[in-house]
């Protein structure tokens, strides 16, 4: 029945009668809760039939008091070759994933909203079942969150949102949207905002959702607590350097490392500096970790370099982009101290749609490239390169699970993985993307675990957005 729905949403076009000056209307940002439709309530009118429930007006011209209904259907299907270095029981015939958002905003006054959002995951044909946490939450609220602005004057304002939310901060290396999985990430938390001229802050304190998978049985994580306070100012003109300074927390009860199981309180500081300045920019981030992880210290550390060159006038527009980063690992097993660098919630596009790696004792070298035959296609290919930042410490995933230990095993080279993937707009609702990965792995995952030289993966999926 769900993927039924997906198809009749997807036939849906848009409306007869084209108005051949109807205004662009805006795009579907992420996070969802970014939408702005009140440039409805002006005649800003067209010809798009979600339309009708896109802008509804609660009171007088509904500018300032309105409701605004959307959501997502996302089906994706993905087959692995020797997953988890041939660990894991396959599934030959690969698995069907399908995630379901709907969401309401309620604008009760210029200073008053209300967002609510409810998520229904579904998995078939994986063997094993569903993966824990990842890919099925039968009907849960994924959001719930009140925002009350309690001052604004020209530039500056001073906001607070309380409830269940996502958190998105900043390059998406340590707080980033789960867009990949197909159950998203929430947090219960309290998050404050001020913006001052070019600048904006934020603080807050939360807990991690748990998924239980059932219905509405979703709660707190009792033994994980995060907290941050986050500046940023964006380039402010043409050439300018965007700035952001920051301080993350996180308290968890037995936290795992190849070290061993402890309680870790984790304290980070992050720094980040970025530039366009016309064909060329530049994206570098640099974080030093530091608390207590059972009876040892905590020090860690992570360093990225990030570059890039476009040509917008050239046939296909081409970009080439080249990243290095490098995040520390444990340097002896047997000392209670911990130097492995922990990533939070890093968005998945660390090592590709598999997520495979997570950057925990990481070394990564990536060469890519992006071009567009067609204005609505995009095309990337890249080449990831892996090391062991310390041969005494193992390799980890995206979420920091420990997959392959070291074992004592000798190798710094973990393997490279060339990835392939293309996105088509199709419209302005519509879209569709395939992502293939292959996997050499190196001497060190088939020493320690007795894994397989070659994993693969491949994902197509398609989402409708209204």
């Amino acid at each position: 029945m769900p993927l039924a729905v997906v198809l009749v949403a997807l036939c849906s076009g848009p409306a007869s009668g084209q108005s051949a000056t109807a205004p662009t209307p805006p795009r579907y940002p992420l996070p969802t809760y970014e939408e702005d439709w009140r440039y409805l309530a002006h005649g800003g009118q067209s010809d798009d039939p979600w339309n009708l429930i896109k802008f509804v007006p609660l009171a007088g011209d509904g500018a300032s008091s309105f409701l605004s209904l959307g959501g997502e259907a996302r089906v994706t299907y993905e087959r692995f070759g020797n997953q988890d270095f041939g660990l894991t029981i396959p599934s030959p015939e690969g698995y069907l994933l399908q995630r379901y958002l709907f969401h309401a905003d309620v604008h009760a006054s210029p200073r008053i909203r209300v967002w609510t959002e409810v998520n229904s995951s579904f998995e078939t044909g994986r063997v094993g079942g569903p993966r824990p946490v990842l890919d099925k939450n039968a009907l849960d609220l994924h959001q719930a969150f009140v925002d009350a602005l309690l001052y604004s004057a020209g530039r500056n304002s001073v906001s607070i949102r309380a409830g269940r939310q996502e958190i998105a901060i900043g390059s998406g290396r340590m707080y980033s949207l789960r867009e990949g999985p197909n159950v998203p990430l929430g947090f219960d938390a309290v998050r404050l905002t001020l913006h001052r001229a070019n600048w904006r802050f934020d603080g807050w304190a939360a807990r991690p959702v748990l998924n239980r998978n059932g219905v509405f049985d979703d709660g707190s994580h009792r033994q994980y607590e995060v907290r941050g306070a986050y500046a940023s100012r964006p380039p402010a003109k043409i050439a300018d350097v965007g700035i952001d300074l920051y301080y993350l927390g996180i308290d968890r009860i037995h936290a795992r490392f190849d070290q061993g199981i402890g309680d870790e309180t984790r304290h980070t500081l992050g720094a980040r500096v970025w530039r366009v300045v016309g064909e060329w920019g530049y994206d570098t981030e640099a974080m030093y970790q530091f608390g207590r992880f059972g009876a040892g210290d905590i020090r860690a550390w992570r360093g990225i370099a990030n570059g890039w060159r476009t040509w917008p006038t050239v046939g296909w527009r081409p970009r080439i982009e080249g990243v290095v980063d490098i995040a520390s690992g444990d340097k002896n097993r047997s000392d209670a101290d911990l130097q492995t660098f922990n990533s939070l919630f890093q968005s998945g596009t660390y090592s590709g749609r598999a997520q495979l790696l997570g950057p925990y004792n990481s070394i990564r070298l990536e060469p890519s490239i992006v071009v567009s035959p067609w204005p609505t296609v995009a095309v990337s290919g890249g080449w990831g390169f892996y090391w062991r930042q310390d041969l005494h410490d193992g390799l980890y995933g995206i979420s920091g699970n420990l997959i392959v230990p070291s074992n004592g095993a000798p190798g710094r080279f973990e393997g490279s993985r060339p990835t392939v993937q293309v996105d088509w707009q199709v419209s302005r609702h519509l879209s569709a993307h395939v992502n293939y990965i292959y996997v050499f792995n190196g001497h060190f995952e088939e020493t320690s675990v007795h894994g397989t030289s070659t994993m693969s993966f491949i994902s197509p999926w398609i989402s409708y957005r209204f």
